[in-house]
């Protein structure tokens, strides 16, 4: 699909799409992580440990960069898992129950197949009914290369989610992008680094200046595809 097949579907100039800072993105999120018994002492927790799971996963893979002959999609979406896996699971153990997916058809309102996704996490909300929470897009190239895809994956979420924000991530696994849709507009967060060569001698240095990927990842699990009430 061109871009502009992919907006005239959307109905909006990609290029148009409103950015905010990873803190503005945090701070217009409804939270209820109260709700969900996280503290900060868990959340620093789960800082930790994801990163000790990133650096496991350079032990094992390597740096992902496009200089190794090895680098492959699949190395993003290796570094993918290590990353959302322990927060996925920490939340499935004091809030939300949710399900990670993988290679999942996304339909359009005709039932066609609006794209094939990854990484999609949902909600099981009864035994014949999803929602979609959040939609995650690894790509080893540019992010631009993976953005009109997640945006036509998150306009067909939301619509079978029938209402509620869906949330989106896009990664080349050292950037990545945090994006909500509720219906209306599409919103994107400024670039966030999540890993660097140096990220091992520098623990402290990411756990202050990185680890904001992990608060980005529980704000998406604790409202995405979540029905608010209208105000009266």
């Amino acid at each position: 699909m061109t871009i502009q097949d992919a907006e005239r579907k959307l109905k909006i100039r990609i290029k148009n799409i409103r950015n905010v800072s990873v803190a503005g993105m945090i701070s217009e999120a409804t939270t209820t992580l109260g709700d969900a018994r996280i503290d900060k002492k868990t959340i620093d927790d789960l800082k930790e440990e994801v990163y000790y799971h990133i650096l496991q996963y350079l032990n094992i893979e390597g740096y992902p960069t496009e200089a190794s002959a090895d680098y492959k999609e699949a190395n993003v979406s290796d570094l993918v898992l290590y990353v959302i896996g322990p927060i996925i699971a920490r939340m499935n153990e004091v809030g939300r129950k949710t399900r990670l997916s993988r290679e999942r058809a996304i339909f359009a309102e005709d039932s066609s197949i609006g794209g094939i996704e990854e990484f999609v996490v949902v909600d099981e909300v009864a035994v014949t009914e999803e929602k979609s929470v959040l939609i995650i897009e690894a790509k080893r190239h540019a992010i631009g290369h993976a953005m009109i895809q997640i945006l036509l994956a998150m306009k067909d979420a939301q619509e079978n989610n029938l209402g509620g924000i869906v949330y989106g991530f896009v990664t080349t696994g050292e950037d990545w992008r945090m994006l909500t849709y509720d219906g209306g507009e599409f919103v994107m967060t400024n670039k966030i680094v999540v890993l660097f060569n140096t990220m091992k001698e520098e623990k402290e240095k990411w756990l202050q200046e990185n680890a904001i990927i992990v608060d980005c990842m529980l704000i998406a699990l604790t409202n995405g595809g979540i029905m608010t009430n209208p105000v009266e």
